[in-house]
């Protein structure tokens, strides 16, 4: 079987020693021909050996590829596990966020139920204040009207008082007539002899005798007749209630300071109850 030629048209290697054989012992040749086979086979067997070192070149680096290949594997790999661990962790961050998303949304819940409570007691406070404003309101109207009950009693009191004079200093005896006694004290003591009418005489503790006029003007007599008891034991004074008798006594020390600067002064009643200090 005849040897192939390749793709170019070239004699293969086995075909190039055979032709040479025959030319050494075989028919006889041309020399040119035979140096054109031995250069072809030596440029044959060259192209081989660059080829088989490209081989072994290629081999080379598809070794190295391949050494790549698996750090890259191997790279590769622990990238895997790196994923896995970080999947791993994100879905513990996940859990401990949901975790903490639940501690936030009760925080949330009891800060918010605190604000609502929190506005309930202001409210609250709001309305009791407003009561307490109220009640205040009230107290200060009680207290007003109170103050304007007290003081139409103490005035009717003083109307009640405006016939009657306390006579103090005189000596009490068992069984005695008060009317019967002061009436000879004033004659005696006071020196008036006008027939006075009295409603009512009684002792009252101390002991003083205190007499109820009929008739404003025997007061008034008795009243201007009691300086006659000047430098005695004795008294005559009109008769108020005890809320005017302390505002009198208050003004006592300044009365008797206005009069030793010989000032006339005279304590009178006005229509509140108030007891002014006024000139004579």
């Amino acid at each position: 079987m005849e040897d192939k030629k390749d793709k170019k048209g070239n004699k293969s290697t086995t075909q190039i020693p055979k032709e040479s054989r025959n030319v050494l012992y075989g028919e006889e040749t041309e020399i040119p021909a035979v140096l054109n086979n031995v250069l072809t086979l030596l440029n044959r067997m060259d192209t081989r050996l660059s080829s088989i070192e490209k081989s072994k070149k290629n081999t080379t680096t598809l070794s190295q590829m391949n050494d790549k290949l698996n750090s890259l594997s191997a790279r590769v790999i622990d990238a895997e596990k790196g994923i896995v661990d970080v999947k791993s962790r994100v879905t513990q961050l996940e859990a401990t966020s949901h975790g903490t998303g639940n501690i936030f949304d009760e925080i949330k819940a009891k800060t918010d139920k605190l604000a609502s409570d929190i506005e309930h007691l202001q409210r609250e406070r709001t309305d009791f204040e407003n009561r307490q404003e109220n009640m205040k309101e009230k107290i200060d109207n009680l207290e007003e009207e109170k103050c304007m009950l007290n003081d139409k009693f103490i005035d009717i009191q003083c109307r009640s008082m405006k016939y009657t004079l306390i006579f103090s200093g005189i000596e009490e005896h068992r069984d005695e007539d008060c009317e019967d006694k002061l009436r000879r004290f004033i004659y005696q003591d006071m020196r008036i002899e006008h027939r006075l009418e009295f409603g009512k005489s009684y002792r009252n503790k101390p002991r003083p005798i205190i007499a109820r006029f009929l008739y404003f003007s025997d007061l008034d007599m008795v009243k201007r007749a009691g300086k006659t008891l000047k430098g005695t034991h004795y008294g005559v004074n009109q008769q108020f209630p005890a809320e005017i008798e302390g505002k009198k006594r208050k003004l006592y020390p300044i009365m008797k300071a206005e009069r030793k600067n010989n000032s006339k002064v005279v304590l009178i009643r006005d229509k509140d109850t108030r007891i002014p200090l006024s000139p004579g």
